[in-house]
């Protein structure tokens, strides 16, 4: 029996970065979308099921800048998405 592999996410995708962009860059990515997806910085009025993606989305950008913030599982990373 064969085993696929498994879809990963696309922490460049999730960050709106490229491979090759620098560390700072990548900083800058995860800080601004952090920001901006921040659930203490939802407007009061929100829906509740907005504020739940909006959480899951600062979660998914958490677990990007984790794997891309590191040089080292960066590299790890980069060489999964290439293989």
């Amino acid at each position: 029996m064969a085993v696929g592999r498994v879809k990963q996410k696309d922490w460049y995708k999730i960050l709106g970065a490229q491979p090759s962009d620098s560390p700072a860059e990548l900083k800058r990515k995860y800080q601004k979308l952090a920001l901006l997806h921040h659930p203490d910085k939802r407007a009061a009025d929100a829906a509740a099921g907005d504020a739940e993606e909006r959480a899951q989305r600062f979660i998914e950008i958490g677990q990007a800048w984790k794997i891309l913030g590191n040089e080292e599982t960066k590299k790890e990373y980069d060489l999964q998405q290439r293989g």
